[in-house]
């Protein structure tokens, strides 16, 4: 009985194999039976990615790469040695903090940051404008109407039957934004970028638009802005310092100098007066004088020494690649995009030849 089983078990295996193996040579076949389709819908999709090529509006980039420095490093010698015969110590307060790579594209995405940049002045084709005068006389491509009347069109249906909503003034301290602004600021992300590499120490900033002059006018712009709010951020503490500093000191020298030219005063009134009445009023005199004289350069100092924190805390941006026009266009790559869509009309034409039979087959057994 046993001998007998082992065969039948040898006979079903590859039965069961066969039952599941993929024939390449039939799918093969069907596919060059149907190579005229796939062919034809292959140069379709050719033909539409040239269409999509050459509607596409061309766009330039104009890049910068810059790298922040702090002068967190200790002072020489001599100067400290001179800063310390006049009473100034160097080496307090110093904070030698780099700025955080973060901080770049943070600042970058802030609206107070985009609203500057929007009212940018530019020159464009002779006439000096705003970026956001710019961006507003912009028509939209071809490729970006059609996209908004077929698939943005039920947003734009509901839009307009949309009630009006009730205007409501924003307290002062909250920052309001019309619909067009807020349209432009969320544009300013798709146009603007910028990339802190922590590892290296260096930032790039790149902006795209359709004129390769507007692009490095805005880059440029971009610029100089994200180093100043930079600059701003990194010595707010030290000149908050310096400028409570500077008031104490400004209030103390007028009070030490009325405080001496009362003491010249009295001096010479009494010059010929050696009474003790007389002497212990210019002692007083004397005394408070001391004081505040004491007051007065203790505050000289500090002041001092908070302008040269401030000094010491502003970065300096060393440009590695500065700003220029850009000559060859960022996009569109008419080449890749003809590659793409042929090489996609090419796999949908094939996945339509191979799955065509069995999805006919599968549809006769369950309408059967």
């Amino acid at each position: 009985m046993s001998q007998d089983h082992k065969p039948q078990t040898a006979q079903q295996t590859p039965a069961y194999f066969e039952d599941d193996s993929i024939d390449l040579v039939a799918l093969v076949k069907s596919i060059w039976t149907e190579r005229r389709f796939v062919l034809k819908v292959s140069l379709g999709f050719a033909v539409l990615g040239l269409l999509v090529g050459f509607l596409t509006p061309k766009t330039f980039t104009a890049t910068s790469t810059f790298v922040p420095q702090t002068a967190g490093e200790k002072p020489s010698g001599s100067l400290s040695g001179l800063a310390a015969l006049a009473g100034i110590d160097l080496s307090a307060g110093s904070s030698g903090s780099d700025i955080p790579a973060t901080l770049y594209p943070k600042v970058l995405a802030s609206v107070p940051f985009k609203q500057e940049i929007l009212s940018t002045s530019i020159i464009f084709e002779s006439d000096t404008l705003t970026f956001k005068q710019y961006l507003l006389n912009q028509s939209p491509g071809v490729l970006s109407s059609i996209k908004k009347y077929t698939i943005g069109l039920p947003g734009l249906l509901l839009s307009s039957l949309r009630e009006p909503d009730l205007v409501m003034q924003a307290p002062k301290e909250l920052i309001e934004l019309s619909e067009e602004d807020f349209e432009l600021i969320e544009l300013l992300e798709d146009l603007i970028f910028a990339e802190a590499n922590e590892k290296e120490g260096y930032v790039s900033l790149s902006v795209i638009d359709g004129d390769p002059y507007v692009a490095a006018q805005i880059a440029k712009a971009t610029e100089l802005a994200l180093q100043q709010k930079i600059i701003d951020y990194k010595i707010e503490n030290a000149r908050s310092l310096y400028e409570f500093t500077s008031e104490q000191f400004n209030a103390k020298q007028r009070e030490f100098y009325a405080l001496q030219d009362e003491l010249a005063e009295f001096t010479d009134r009494n010059r010929n007066i050696s009474s003790a009445q007389f002497q212990n009023q210019k002692q007083r005199l004397e005394a408070q004088y001391s004081i505040v004289n004491a007051v007065y350069t203790e505050l000289a100092k500090q002041k001092e020494q908070a302008a040269i924190q401030v000094s010491k805390d502003t970065p300096i941006f060393s440009v590695i690649d500065p700003v220029v026009v850009p000559k060859e266009k960022t996009s569109p790559k008419r080449g890749l995009l003809l590659v793409i869509y042929t090489f996609l009309g090419v796999v949908l034409s094939i996945g339509y030849v191979l799955v065509k039979e069995p999805f006919k087959t599968l549809k006769k057994e369950i309408t059967a």
